[in-house]
């Protein structure tokens, strides 16, 4: 019999919770209008096909939904013209975004208001990142890999911005690139905590149950912790 280690820090973080106690509650209070999420509530198919099952289907645009129905914006957020197009579709919105994926929308504002170039360091096809590209207006670079900032056109006052399920490791890789380019960077670090104590558990439980070095093996520096970012 094989034992099974859960890492101190797994499953839903409280964000993606209070995503779905908003959906449950939305289609309780909404039984005569239909409702819909705009895109996957969360990356999991078991829990949008539960949904589904229960009547809440994910649409991809607005224009799948007729005026008085409800739409539910995800956890990942969406751009402010999201939600002009569901007013003027005559739409009841429902706001599930994470409050720490507003927080970097919020963060992204105040830098573009503030005279710096912003970088947003994500991938450029997540919904996160779209939304917060969104927020800023589309005045912003979005990096995805830190090398990419070697060549990126960027000016000397840069603010960057983080996807919350991005790695601290590749930030600050990021940053090695950007201050040799840069003569003012502000960064606001906005990786969400639940996503480092995840990251962090389960390095440890990678180290707990790597094997053994043989004789005058070295481990690769870093190696233990060389993974991708969470979606």
């Amino acid at each position: 019999m094989r034992n099974i280690r859960k890492a101190v820090h797994a499953g839903y973080c409280w964000g993606v919770e209070r995503a779905l106690d908003i959906v449950n509650q939305t289609a309780e209070t909404h039984k005569e209008v239909p409702v819909r999420t705009l895109g996957p509530i969360i990356h999991n198919p078991q829990v949008v096909q539960s949904l589904d099952d229960k009547g809440v289907h994910s649409i991809d645009s607005l224009d799948q939904l007729r005026e008085g129905g409800t739409v539910i914006i995800r956890t990942h957020g969406v751009a402010p013209e999201v939600y002009e197009q569901a007013e003027t579709k005559g739409l009841t919105v429902v706001d599930a975004t994470c409050p720490l994926v507003t927080l970097v929308q919020n963060k992204a504002k105040q830098l573009v208001n503030e005279g710096y170039h912003l970088v947003i360091f994500g991938n450029p096809k997540h919904p996160e990142v779209i939304g917060t590209l969104g927020h800023a207006g589309g005045k912003a670079t979005v990096i995805e890999k830190p090398g990419d900032a070697r060549t990126a056109k960027l000016p000397k006052k840069v603010g960057v911005v983080v996807q919350t399920t991005q790695e601290t490791e590749l930030v600050s890789e990021l940053l090695s690139h950007l201050a040799p380019r840069c003569k003012e960077i502000k960064v606001f670090n906005t990786i969400c905590n639940p996503t480092i104590e995840r990251q962090d558990a389960a390095r440890e439980l990678a180290r707990d149950r790597a094997p053994p070095l043989a004789l005058g093996e070295r481990a690769e520096p870093g190696a233990e912790h060389r993974r991708r970012p969470l979606p």
